[in-house]
């Protein structure tokens, strides 16, 4: 029996190990960050809808009373999350959190395949060093969103690599990949449809290079198109809410803004800094673009056709990431008539890549590597413990805002039957899961789609509180019916109220209880009218 071969020279290094602990390390940012996150408004929206019994329940809650306006595929997923880890927030996030360790593995492979595993480490840490970092701890689809795009973007690359001619074996595997991708994407949020962009514009120059199509890689974009049938049924559902849909304002600052908050959040900052800061992102992102074209004809000037064919596909694909934030601002304006930027994150994708393929040539010094390896490293971490440090200050000040003043608690615990009442959503919500449990038995959230309309031109609100009251524990009342009473109200003054106005429209008595919870403590009390007056308590 002879001995194993020994090899004449160590394997080169894949960067296989140096990928996994990056995606350690960002776990573990992520789950840090979510365990001091409390959830807001939007989260809740999903949690409720995706904390019923079942896989067939989500489904039913999203065909006939959906209050998260999104396709099915999200909930369904954070729905076995929460089967699995609990009810919770970081059990609703996890589906994100996968998303955005997918976006990074897929970066590193496909970098990997184009310029080695150095430059591979550099795409994969560069989005942990971004304010993009936030939607793994965001229970909605944008973290998933973004690693489908990535993975749609590796899938589509690796088939057309291959070829159709290639004996090479899985080619069908990764074209499965790319029809999937589309189809997950499209099926979490109606926006997804923007991720046939990019891989129909790469495969659209290489067949336009090739004079020919590759048909298998045309079916796989075909099928997974077709998913938007999937998702017709869940949009008919949102009829309640079209009539006086609230809709953001979709103007070409989205472009702009959809590029700054890839990377930066500075809203709070004083605007002279901010001016600052977008300055300095502009001309960072020129000589992005500068070096990334020289990059680009370098590798035009190959000399087999055929990697040069890949080459201009993948770049149109690529340019085609960079310009999602223009794409969803047309598809916002003349289709959904509503877009945020976050809709359009995936154009990250592009800066990863083109930074790591730009900075390619100079990582093979084995200084310079290093070098920006410790520095991608300490940016990521600085960024991640200072956004954790904030996050748990603002979730502390939250709850602490959520004591029950003592007046107000010896009122509720004299009166079992006596609820507390309040019409901004976002506030009812936050005070129903984590206010103390004497208070959480008592939140009942008031709504009324006429008055909604005519104060604030929408009914998204008061939509989303019929469709609640009818799969949820929670309590909704009509506020019609409260007003005639004796009431404990709180009063939030959010951008969604519209209850103090129509207090005062509709001369309504009440007194001012002081601050509680966050808001003001009214007592309405309509028989004042009639000189009645009704003790608190």
């Amino acid at each position: 029996m002879t001995a194993p071969r020994t090899p004449d020279r160590a394997e080169p290094p894949d960067g296989t190990s140096a990928a996994i602990a990056v995606l350690a390390i960002t776990a573990t940012f992520s789950l840090i960050w979510s365990h001091v996150r409390l959830l807001w408004n939007d989260e809740f929206l999903s949690f409720y809808s995706d904390a019923a019994l079942s896989l067939s329940r989500v489904l039913e809650i999203q065909l006939h009373s959906p209050i998260s306006l999104d396709p099915p595929t999200y909930h369904l997923l954070s729905h076995m999350c929460m089967n699995a880890f609990g009810r919770n927030g970081m059990a609703l996030r996890l589906p994100a959190l996968a998303g955005f360790l997918l976006l990074q593995l897929c970066l590193f492979v496909l970098v990997r395949r184009l310029a080695g595993y150095r430059a591979a480490l550099v795409a994969m840490l560069f989005p942990l060093c971004t304010a993009s970092f936030r939607y793994s701890v965001e229970g909605r689809p944008y973290g998933l969103l973004l690693g489908l795009y990535a993975a749609a973007l590796l899938c589509w690359y690796t088939a057309a690599e291959r070829g159709p001619d290639s004996a090479r074996r899985f080619r069908g595997v990764w074209l499965a990949g790319l029809t999937v991708s589309i189809a997950l994407a499209i099926t979490s949020h109606y926006f997804g449809v923007l991720i046939l962009l990019p891989v129909t514009a790469g495969e659209l120059a290489r067949t336009l290079v090739r004079r020919r199509f590759d048909w298998p890689v045309v079916a796989a974009l075909a099928f997974g198109l077709c998913s938007v049938g999937l998702i017709v049924p869940f949009q008919k559902a949102l009829a309640p809410y079209r009539q006086h849909y609230y809709t953001s304002s979709v103007n070409l600052h989205n472009v702009s803004q959809g590029y700054r908050e890839l990377f930066v959040r500075y809203n709070r900052w004083p605007i002279g800094v901010q001016h600052v800061c977008a300055a300095l992102l502009l001309i960072a992102t020129l000589v992005l673009l500068i070096a990334a074209y020289r990059v680009f004809r370098r590798g035009e000037q190959h000399t087999d056709a055929r990697a040069r064919t890949l080459w201009i596909a993948l770049w149109a694909a690529l340019l085609t990431f960079a310009a999602l934030p223009f794409c969803g601002y047309l598809f916002g304006r003349f289709v959904t008539h509503t877009m945020e930027v976050r809709y359009v994150i995936a154009a990250l994708v592009f800066f990863a890549v083109a930074l790591a393929l730009v900075l390619a040539p100079r990582l093979r010094s084995t200084p310079f590597f290093y070098a920006t390896i410790s520095a991608l490293l300490t940016l990521a971490a600085v960024a991640s413990i200072t956004q954790i440090q904030a996050e748990g200050h603002d979730s502390a000040t939250i709850l602490a805002n959520l004591t029950v003043p003592e007046q107000l608690r010896q009122t509720l615990t004299d009166h079992p039957d006596r609820r507390l009442y309040t019409q901004s959503l976002g506030d009812f919500f936050l005070d129903s899961y984590y206010a103390e449990p004497l208070l959480r038995s008592r939140m009942t959230l008031l709504y009324d789609e006429p008055s909604e309309v005519r104060y604030l031109r929408h009914n998204t609100n008061a939509v989303t509180a019929v469709n609640l009251a009818r799969f949820s524990p929670l309590q909704v009342a009509p506020w019609p019916g409260v007003a005639t009473k004796s009431t404990l109200l709180l009063n939030y003054h959010s951008g969604w109220e519209w209850i103090g106005t129509d207090l005062q429209a509709n001369h309504l008595p009440f007194e001012d209880q002081g601050r509680a919870l966050g808001g003001d403590l009214l007592l309405l009390n309509p028989d004042a009218h009639t000189g009645q007056a009704h003790e608190w308590r």
